[in-house]
């Protein structure tokens, strides 16, 4: 399977993480619109690798910003993230993100590149999306493992309709390809069209658990978890669907919190 690359030139956001005197860092800070970065903040990693002298026992986590809010038809953001050897990072984004409608035979896309180095850690967590009725829109995530390298993946989304009739969201096209040393370990892939979701379901997300330890979720009111093992040893996937984006939001929170 042929699988394209990001370059800077097609990037909204381009970030790369390196190790110095001990201490991760951000060494390659590039965007443009929508995106807005500040600063960096430094937090504690109680849960990972730190019998790993050579891993910083902070992590530096960065908030990501979307100045623009919603996302349009026709729009088409890309972000790369590169991790050296031994960084520990966690990314996370100021809020959910609306996917509103697209006009006939538009749609809009969001690409994401991920690359971790040797016994790199990254935990990427951003909020969810928000399907409005006839939104049509792509999802590609392409993730480059390492040796030794590790990954907290969350993704989410809900469909709202405004006038509450329940409109469909218009098609929604999601693929993710994890590879390692080239070679593709796994591809999920969801495909829906003019979905009509049961009300006791309209909230969805995957979590995924690559390279750590059996992950443990506790019960949580109106929440349906499905806990799996990822072929070619690859780790945990947890499977969530719930009526809204509460019982979501409170299942990422109690695995990804220290």
């Amino acid at each position: 399977m042929k699988h394209a690359t990001i370059s800077s030139e097609q990037c909204q956001l381009d970030l790369s993480f390196v190790v110095r005197n001990g201490q991760t860092l951000l060494d390659r800070r590039m965007f443009s619109y929508p995106y807005v970065l500040m600063r960096t903040f430094r937090e504690p990693s109680a849960a990972v690798h730190l019998e790993d002298k050579n891993r910083p026992a902070t992590l530096t986590h960065l908030i990501v910003q979307n100045s623009s809010g919603p996302v349009h038809d026709r729009d088409d953001l890309a972000t790369k993230l590169v991790l050296s050897a031994a960084t520990n990072v966690r990314i996370t984004y100021q809020g959910a993100t609306a996917i509103h409608r697209a006009r006939s035979g538009n749609l809009s896309r969001e690409r994401l590149s991920i690359s971790l180095g040797e016994g790199a850690h990254l935990s990427y967590l951003p909020e969810a999306r928000i399907y409005f009725p006839d939104a049509a829109h792509q999802q590609a995530t392409d993730i480059e493992l390492s040796t030794g390298s590790t990954l907290l993946f969350t993704d989410s989304f809900t469909t709202h309709d405004p006038e509450d009739r329940a409109r469909p969201l218009s098609e929604l096209d999601n693929t993710l390809t994890i590879r390692r040393a080239g070679e593709t370990v796994l591809l999920d892939r969801q495909h829906l069209r003019s979905p009509a979701f049961n009300p006791a379901f309209r909230a969805f997300g995957t979590l995924l658990f690559i390279g750590l330890g059996e992950p443990e979720l506790p019960a949580i009111p109106d929440l349906y978890a499905a806990k799996s093992q990822l072929p070619n040893a690859l780790g945990w996937s947890i499977r969530l669907a719930a009526p809204d984006l509460r019982p979501i939001r409170a299942a990422v929170r109690a695995v990804t919190s220290p």
